[in-house]
């Protein structure tokens, strides 16, 4: 019988990829049931005890919260999965938030007015997004053919994309973006008579979600992705090229923050250098808590959005309860600290 190490990556990734007619582990079932599970378990709870927990407006700020970042976990997920990590989506959400607003509003931009094109938005978001795709790209470059560890090109990445939106944005906000964009904020379909709004973003995201687990189930660019995260060594000996996988996920990666980053600005109707700080660590959380480990290989998208939205959850409780502000890093931050601890216990249990 062939071993593990030496099977090929299209196999490997078929066992690793799974599905609900038998090719999901019995481990990774446990993992996302559990976590989808526990968020019942927490917002039947949470709704039982609090009058304003379950109302549709306080259902909306949690979608909300959710949407966007779990936009970035997707992404996230990809570069985990194939045993990476980016550090910068966080920063490309803050950059491509100023440059599409200073696109389209003519303002804050780093250089005179007078200089500054003033766009469409249909002409500016698409500029933003590609630059946010071409940055992964190159992100993706330096990783596979200058063999830099993922960390540390990311970590400088973190540092440059900052950087440029602070300059970019003259260290003030961009605001007052064209008001034709409010409907990535919330429609209101009519629904039996009566009109429902309902968050975008929200769609937006489930949208990405699907695409992506269509990515991940039925395409080259996503077996690839598992086999690279099990075994990048046999993957590479086996004639696939890796590298060209790679830039194509560090590229998704980037253009999903970008994304990310667009309908932040147009939610907060200000493109600011400080949006989104906490998406890639928050990212980093939910891909972990749904299931992705962090050596790669394992995982999928539908856990992450199920992470994404405890992490809603848990935010929107805070509040609900009246945590001081000053306490609910500390409380995130150990829920990132449990679930690399959970990671680790994971690793052991499947050894």
């Amino acid at each position: 019988m062939a071993d593990t190490a030496t099977q090929s990556p299209r196999n490997k990734a078929a066992d690793l990829e799974g599905s609900f007619l038998g090719r999901i582990p019995v481990w990774r079932l446990i993992d996302e049931a559990g976590v989808l599970l526990v968020l019942i378990a927490l917002m039947t709870i949470l709704a039982l005890d609090n009058d304003v927990f379950g109302t549709w407006f306080n259902m909306r700020l949690i979608a909300l919260d959710a949407a966007l970042v779990g936009i970035v976990a997707c992404g996230q997920t990809f570069v985990i999965l194939t045993a990476g990590i980016d550090l910068s989506l966080g920063s490309m959400v803050a950059f491509s938030g100023v440059l599409a607003a200073g696109l389209m509003t003519r303002r804050g931009l780093a250089f005179p007015e007078a200089m500054a094109p003033m766009l469409d938005p249909w002409i500016a978001i698409p500029i933003a997004l590609a630059f946010g795709t071409l940055y992964g790209m190159l992100q993706g470059l330096i990783i596979t053919k200058l063999k830099i560890t993922p960390f540390i090109v990311t970590l400088g990445s973190l540092s440059i994309l900052q950087g440029l939106a602070l300059v970019l944005s003259n260290a003030a906000p961009v605001q007052q973006l064209p008001r034709q964009l409010r409907w990535m904020i919330q429609i209101e379909p009519e629904i039996l008579g009566l009109k429902m709004p309902l968050p975008m973003p929200a769609i937006i995201m489930l949208l990405v979600y699907f695409t992506a687990w269509l990515v991940l189930r039925y395409t080259k660019l996503g077996r690839y992705a598992y086999a690279i995260g099990g075994n990048e060594t046999a993957t590479r000996l086996s004639g696939i090229k890796v590298d060209r996988y790679l830039i194509s996920i560090y590229s998704l990666s980037a253009f999903l923050a970008a994304m990310a980053g667009v309908i932040l600005s147009v939610r907060l109707d200000s493109g600011n250098y400080t949006n989104g700080e906490t998406y890639t660590l928050d990212g980093v959380a939910a891909a972990v808590i749904g299931g992705t480990s962090l050596m790669g290989g394992v995982g999928g998208v539908w856990g992450t959005l199920v992470g994404a939205l405890l992490m809603a959850v848990v935010r929107n409780a805070l509040v609900l309860y009246n945590v001081p502000a000053m306490w609910h890093r500390v409380v995130v931050g150990g829920i990132i600290v449990g679930a690399v601890a959970l990671d680790a216990i994971r690793k052991r249990l499947r050894s």
